[in-house]
């Protein structure tokens, strides 16, 4: 098969370095793949090391994309400018979308500003998405008076991009059913693919200082603040741990939360902000304990938790998203709510026994390897993404029949499209 794997792809792209290695792995099965930028402007970055074919999406020639390709695979994630080029793509050929992020109101954002469209386009798009009864959300949304977790529980956007595809993967089911809502082509959910991360032993206990890592973009959402005073309030915790933050972080995130510990008392914070991947697989090593909060949720899987469950450290989680759909025996779960005494009960329990850390690291390790790699990762994308191909002339004259419905004034009457559907379906070879 002919591919097209359109993505970010410079080195600061988690999506592009697990993207290089699944286009790596269909390529060694055979499919022709070429890989497409998808970043809205060429600043010059060091790219992901490939031997594939790679290019900015802007050199691709969008007429010929549906004979030049037999499928694009695009990747999606929440930030317009790593993603830009996937709308025009988007809108030139049926695509099997990979769904990264379940919030995707960031994206929507920044298409509307880089378009040029203003609030009635907004708010337009919203209730096209999610219906009339959506408008006071929306006008609330875009004035700044509905908050991050009212934005992800109303009107996250993942309709509004799986409306565009032929097909999507989620990597949780806890956004699938959304995308399942909107998406007209087939819909499945797998694990998010992490590529193996060599394991480090624990070093030798020094004393009974602990070192406790979070890694990852540092956006208030990984509620660092909330260990930082769960920390601050343990008198077994707060004069013998580290609490180490490895990954990129902006200078008022990075104020914010040195002023809080300073105001706790808690001098045991260390902020590395972002790494290349040997300072990471060293800050990794060095840790008796991963964290990896999110509230609200917004991605619809996290690297950063496999990456503490590959390093072979207890890892804890909240008990939401793709977080909550871990195994219960791999990781430590809090409730959603990231209730600050249950956090430092999981984080004294952890400390005080350090075979319970080596046993459940390991066993996390292990599963991550069997379950989340490159080769498991393209088993589940590859006869999906021939289903996504089966379906697009079904989709095409469906489609077809859509407008001629509406052009005769049936378009308000489903029960005649589930006829014609059912009718479709059986002109057609399954879809499985």
């Amino acid at each position: 098969m002919r591919i097209a794997w359109v993505t970010p792809f410079v080195l600061r792209s988690s999506i592009g370095r697990v993207g290089a290695q699944v286009a790596a792995e269909l390529a060694a099965r055979g499919h022709a793949v070429e890989i497409v930028r998808s970043d809205l402007e060429d600043g010059g970055e060091a790219l992901h090391p490939t031997d594939l074919p790679c290019r900015p999406w802007r050199e691709l020639d969008l007429d010929r994309l549906a004979a030049d390709f037999d499928l694009v695979i695009v990747n999606i994630g929440d930030n317009y400018l790593m993603h830009a080029g996937v709308f025009p793509i988007l809108a030139a050929a049926p695509c099997l979308a990979i769904v990264h992020d379940f919030y995707l109101y960031n994206l929507f954002a920044g298409w509307l500003h880089h378009g040029g469209h203003g609030a009635e386009r907004h708010d337009a798009e919203v209730v096209r998405t999610y219906g009339p009864g959506a408008l006071d959300d929306a006008i609330a949304a875009r004035e700044g008076r509905l908050d991050l977790a009212g934005i992800a529980e109303r009107l996250p956007m993942t309709e509004w991009i799986a409306a565009r595809c032929g097909g999507a993967l989620a990597h949780a089911r806890f956004y699938a059913g959304r995308l399942e809502a909107a998406c007209p082509g087939p819909v499945t959910a797998t694990p998010l693919c992490c590529p193996p991360r060599p394991y480090l032993p624990p070093a030798p206990a020094k004393g009974d200082r602990l070192v406790v890592t979070t890694v990852g973009v540092m956006n208030p959402n990984k509620r660092a603040e909330d260990v930082i005073i769960a920390l601050s309030e343990s008198d077994a915790l707060r004069e013998r741990t580290t609490y180490r933050l490895v990954g990129p972080i902006e200078d008022a995130e990075r104020a914010r939360l040195t002023g809080l510990a300073q105001a706790l008392g808690f001098y045991g914070l260390a902020i590395d902000g972002a790494v290349d991947d040997a300072a990471l697989d060293a800050r990794l090593a060095e840790s008796d304990i991963i964290v990896c909060l999110r509230k609200p949720v917004l991605e619809g899987a996290s690297g950063s938790a496999i990456e503490g469950m590959l390093s072979g450290r207890p890892t804890v989680v909240a008990d939401a998203g793709f977080y909550g759909e871990l195994p219960d025996d791999l990781v430590f779960k809090i409730d959603a709510a990231v209730e600050i005494d249950e956090l430092r009960a999981v984080l004294e329990r952890l400390a005080a026994d350090r075979a319970l850390r080596l046993r459940v690291g390991k066993k996390a390790r292990a599963w991550a390897l069997a379950t989340l790699g490159p080769v498991q990762y393209v088993d589940a994308l590859e006869p999906f993404a021939q289903a996504v191909v089966d379906a697009g002339p079904l989709l095409s004259v469906g489609e077809r029949l859509g407008l001629s419905l509406r052009d005769l004034g049936l378009g308000g009457h489903p029960e005649i499209a589930d006829r014609i559907g059912a009718k479709l379906q059986g002109l057609f070879a399954p879809l499985g």
